[in-house]
């Protein structure tokens, strides 16, 4: 049994670094998790606010197309309207408008060149005149779009073709057609001179796509410009531009359908946005107007820039823990070899000290804690041994007193027959005084050869007393009045044997004077509570009591010492004596019955 508990333990070094790594890794992770939660609240502001601003450089650089292509159509239709150039065109010879035509589309140039943004600048007179900054351009072509016819009585006003191949760039059909998106506005009759119809202002989608690129993209980071009319004017793909945002399909939804739910979302700081669930990836999507252009921003940011920023972190945080664990278990392994070795040296100590082997001393480590639990180890292991040994001595001197206590017994019993035959030689002879004297010599010796620490009854220690009296009587040729006042409760109570006799044989020997006649000793003994009184008072010639520690002589002291022995501080000895008025001497003890059914050796306190 004690062998399957054994194994079931795990060793004090196992324990020891395993509660080493848990300390240095429960606080680790604590800090770790917290640590990340503010790593990732801080990379979600980081983020967001990234995207924020490229938010406002693309609406920033937008508008400032925007503006360039306002510049360069208030420009032109000053030339197309309030200009001089168009006075008396229509008396105008063929030499006189080519003339005119050069100076227009030398003037267009010069405007297209100051902005960069536009690509090129298209007006289109009511008698099929047609005027541009390209020199090269393909009039037909031009001329054969949905949105180029015109007439005179058409209302005025402006549109926006969405992003399409500028076909009618190049007179060659070769070439590849570029894209651009198209500011068209219409002028009537009643417009300035009545001679341009139409001003078209076409602008660069490359110069668009500039101003976009500024976003980091990917599969799942986009951005998209679409109209009032939700038509799409820039797309991350070529193809979805020019298309209605109802074509434009992202994973589950539509652009049409994020555009809806983008209107009806949030408003912030002049945006609109929402948290959208799209494709392979969950994200937030922004609109924001550009300007009064009609023009809005879509702003899609997928949540993966943010995952691959926490992923980072992660294998930092990952190799950072596991670097940590490693410290900590050799950290641990070195601390508990410091430890567990002083620690088994004494567990193999004690096992052989369990054995009886109280010579092993262990070796003092240099730790100071260990060190005071080897010395104190030590320190035991020698006071065992020593304990041990005093023990064996004990053992051998009370078997030699055991030995001599026999002797001593047949000694007395020698004694007391001896004794017995002196009373009756006595008795013979008719001397009767002897006769009591060495009746009452054998019932002392017979009383003292009790066991000392068996307490007795209180008759018993008066009847001591008396026989000591009768047998000092004799001795002396003096005679002492004894009187006994004891309480009959006591008839049960048990006190230590010869607790009384000192104190008499005290007031017999050192309280009455030669010449005293009448010598009186009264012995008293009260029921005090929980408490027995016993009181020995004499009429003898008393003494100056300066305190209990200046007597010399050593009765009292002993009576004093067995009774704080036996009954602890709470009993004890008093006296009390004054020069010519006697000594009284108070000895209080606890209540000792002898119990009912004991056999004459237990008593009941």
């Amino acid at each position: 049994m004690r062998e399957t508990e054994k194994g079931n333990r795990s060793s004090l070094k196992v324990r020891f670094t395993l509660a080493m790594v848990l300390m240095s890794l429960i606080p680790g992770l604590i800090l770790a998790v917290v640590y990340y939660r503010n790593v990732r609240d801080f990379y979600q502001d980081k983020t967001w606010m990234y995207q924020e601003n490229t938010l406002r450089l693309m609406e920033a650089k937008m508008q400032d197309i925007i503006k360039q292509s306002e510049v360069v159509l208030n420009q032109v239709l000053g030339l197309s309207v309030t200009s001089d150039l168009f006075s008396g065109y229509t008396e105008m010879n063929a030499y006189e408008r080519l003339n005119l035509m050069r100076n227009i589309n030398g003037t267009l140039s010069n405007i297209r060149i100051a902005n960069n943004s536009i690509d090129h600048i298209y007006l289109l007179a009511f008698d099929g005149g047609a005027y541009s900054s390209n020199v090269g351009w393909n009039k037909r072509e031009f001329a054969e779009n949905d949105w180029t016819e015109i007439r005179e009585d058409q209302p005025g006003g402006s549109i926006i073709v969405p992003t399409h191949p500028a076909a009618y760039k190049y007179l060659n059909s070769g070439a590849a057609d570029p894209l651009v998106v198209s500011i068209v506005t219409y002028l009537n009759r009643y417009t300035g001179n009545s001679v341009i119809g139409l001003v078209q202002i076409d602008l660069s989608y490359e110069k668009i796509r500039a101003a976009m690129d500024c976003m980091e993209m990917d599969d799942s980071d986009m951005a998209f410009v679409v109209d009032e009319e939700g038509r799409v004017i820039f797309a991350p793909k070529e193809s979805m531009a020019g298309l209605s945002a109802a074509d434009v399909s992202l994973g589950t939804y539509s652009l049409a359908q994020i555009l809806s739910a983008v209107d009806g979302g949030a408003e912030e700081d002049g945006n609109f946005f929402i948290h959208l669930d799209y494709g392979r990836d969950s994200g937030t999507i922004r609109k924001r107007r550009v300007g009064n252009s009609g023009f809005s921003i879509i702003q899609i940011n997928s949540g993966r820039m943010l995952k691959q920023e926490l992923d980072r972190f992660r294998k930092v945080w990952a190799a950072v823990v596991g670097a940590c664990m490693v410290s900590a278990a050799l950290l641990a392994s070195s601390l508990s070899a410091g430890i567990v070795k002083p620690v088994t040296s004494l567990i193999r100590s004690m096992s052989r000290v369990s054995r009886g082997d109280f010579s092993t001393k262990v070796e003092t480590p240099k730790d100071k804690d260990l060190s005071e639990l080897a010395l104190s180890f030590n320190t035991m292991v020698s006071e065992v041994d020593k304990l041990m040994r005093e023990n064996i001595e004990k053992e051998r001197e009370r078997l030699n007193m055991e030995q001599t206590a026999l002797n001593s017994q047949i000694n007395s019993h020698f004694l007391y027959n001896t004794l017995n035959t002196v009373k009756w030689m006595a008795v013979r002879a008719g001397n009767e005084e002897i006769a009591r004297m060495v009746v009452a010599l054998v019932n002392m010796l017979e009383y003292s050869c009790k066991k000392i620490d068996v307490p007795v009854r209180i008759s018993e220690e008066i009847n001591f007393i008396k026989n000591y009296v009768c047998i000092q009587e004799g001795r002396c040729c003096s005679s002492v009045h004894m009187k006994f006042d004891i309480d009959p409760k006591l008839e049960n109570c048990l006190v230590l044997k010869m607790l009384l006799q000192p104190v008499v044989e005290n007031a017999m020997q050192h309280g009455f004077g030669e010449d005293n006649i009448d010598n009186r000793i009264l012995i008293t003994g009260r029921l005090m509570g929980d408490r027995v009184q016993f009181q020995i008072r004499d009429n003898g010639q008393g003494f100056l009591y300066e305190g209990f520690d200046k007597l010399t002589g050593v009765g009292l002291h002993n009576i004093q010492d067995r009774i704080r022995l036996n009954y602890g501080d709470g009993y004890g000895v008093e006296l009390e004596s004054e020069p010519g008025e006697g000594t009284a001497v108070t000895v209080e003890i606890p209540v000792c019955e002898k119990a009912e059914e004991a056999d004459g050796k237990d008593f009941n306190r």
